[in-house]
C-alpha cells in the first residue's frame, strides 16, 4: 500500500490488503516509527506526514554523502522538532512540570554506542547520545552529568517555554489542579482533554529509525545503525528512564544480528531486553520478521505488555510489527499507518491477542 499524503485533507484509512515493503533502494535500507499506541483519529494525518518527512529527509542526507549514524540522526532530529510527537518538543511533562529526555544510538560493525537520560531541556537528545559515543570513554551520561556534557559540547538548553508544547502545559496544570492522581488513570480520562492522550498514555510511543547501508566489507553486505529519542511518560517520576537509552533493551545493533529500535510500554521492554534479544534470534538464524513477533507475543505472554519494534538484518531484510491498535512509521514504499488485523499484515503484523 502506498499512500499519498500530498493532499493534507486526506484520511489515512486503516491498511485492508497486504503489504510488502519493497527493497528499492541499491545502497540504503531505511526504515522509521514515529510511535506505537492507540493513536487518535485526529493525529492520525500528523503521525504519517511526520513520519515521511524524516524518512525523506534522511533518504537526502543519504543521497547527499551522509553516513548511516547521520541518516539515523537526520531522521530523528526531524521527528525531536515535531510536536506531534512523544520526543523533543513534544514530550510530556514529568510529576514536577519538567521534560526529562532520554535518547540511544548503535552502531553495528564496532559495536559502539552512545546514551543520554533524564536530559532536561535539549532539543535534540539523540545528537548528545552522538557526543557521548564519539567524544568520551563511556556509553551512558544521565542527569546533571549529562547536562554538564552536552554543554561542553556547545549545545544550550531551551527555556522550558521554547520546548513545552502548550497542550502538554495545560493537561498538566489540570492534573496539578486535581491533586496529581494516578497519572495513567488521569491522562487516559476526559479530564485531561487531551488530544493526545488515548486509552493507554503509559503505552504510548517513542521515535526511532533503523538503517542499513550497503558495505561490501561487510561479511553480510550490509552495515547496521539504530536510534531511539523518547519524552517518557506524562506524569513520570523525576528520574524515570525506560528502554529508550539502553542498550540491547530499546536500542540495539549488531551487524552479526540485526539493527532494533522499539517503542511502546518501555518498562516491559527493559525487563525483557528487547533489542538484544531479537538480535541474538537472529543470529541464531531466526528469519527476522519472526524474531521481531515473537518477541512482541513474549512481551504480552510474560508481561501483558505491548509495545511496536522495527528493524533490519545485516542482509537488508526489513521487519515490523506491533501489538497496539496503530503504528505510524515511513519505509521504502512510504507511510504506513494500519490497524491491528486478526488476520495480520506482511508488513507489520498485529499480533492476534
Amino acid at each position: 500500500m502506498n499512500q499519498d499524503l500530498s493532499d493534507p485533507s486526506e484520511i489515512i484509512p486503516p491498511c485492508q490488503e497486504e503489504c510488502v515493503i519493497e527493497l528499492t533502494d541499491p545502497g540504503l535500507r531505511l526504515l522509521i516509527h514515529g510511535g506505537a499506541w492507540d493513536i487518535t483519529p485526529s493525529l492520525h494525518q500528523a503521525h504519517a506526514l511526520g513520519v515521511k518527512a524524516a524518512f525523506n529527509e534522511a533518504v537526502s542526507c543519504f543521497r547527499s554523502g551522509g553516513s548511516g549514524m547521520d541518516v539515523v540522526l537526520e531522521a530523528l532530529r526531524v521527528l525531536e522538532e515535531d510536536p506531534t510527537f512523544d520526543a523533543g518538543r513534544g514530550s510530556f511533562l514529568n510529576e514536577h512540570g519538567d521534560v526529562e529526555l532520554d535518547a540511544g544510538i548503535m552502531e553495528g560493525a564496532s559495536l559502539r554506542a552512545g546514551a543520554v537520560g533524564g536530559l532536561r531541556n535539549f532539543l535534540h537528545p539523540s545528537r548528545i547520545a552522538r557526543e557521548v559515543m564519539e567524544k568520551t570513554n563511556h556509553a551512558f551520561l544521565v542527569g546533571e552529568g549529562a547536562e554538564e556534557f552536552a554543554k561542553k559540547c556547545g549545545y544550550l538548553p531551551l527555556l522550558p517555554e521554547q520546548l513545552v508544547d502548550p497542550r502538554e502545559r495545560e493537561v498538566f496544570a489540570r492534573w496539578v489542579a486535581a491533586g496529581k492522581p494516578d497519572a495513567k488513570r488521569f491522562f487516559s480520562s476526559s479530564a485531561a482533554n487531551s488530544v493526545r492522550s488515548g486509552a493507554h498514555p503509559d503505552k504510548r510511543g517513542t521515535v526511532g529509525v533503523v538503517a542499513a547501508v550497503r558495505d561490501h566489507n561487510s561479511r553480510a553486505g550490509w552495515t547496521l545503525f539504530a536510534g531511539t529519542s523518547t519524552g517518557g511518560t506524562p506524569g513520570k517520576m523525576k528520574g524515570r528512564v525506560g528502554d529508550v537509552p539502553v542498550i540491547g533493551a530499546g536500542v540495539y545493533a549488531d551487524d552479526e544480528g540485526a539493527a532494533v529500535s522499539c517503542t511502546g510500554w518501555g518498562e516491559g521492554l527493559l525487563r525483557i531486553s528487547a533489542g538484544q534479544r531479537i538480535s541474538a534470534a537472529v543470529r541464531a538464524g531466526v528469519p527476522i520478521q519472526k524474531a521481531v513477533e515473537e518477541t512482541l507475543s513474549d512481551l504480552y505472554r510474560r508481561l501483558d505488555g505491548h509495545a511496536g519494534i522495527i528493524a533490519i538484518d545485516a542482509f537488508g531484510n526489513l521487519a515490523a510489527s506491533y501489538s497496539t491498535p496503530f503504528m505510524a512509521f515511513a519505509g521504502p514504499r512510504g507511510v504506513l499507518s494500519h490497524l491491528r488485523l486478526p488476520d495480520g499484515c506482511a508488513t507489520v503484523r498485529g499480533q492476534d491477542l
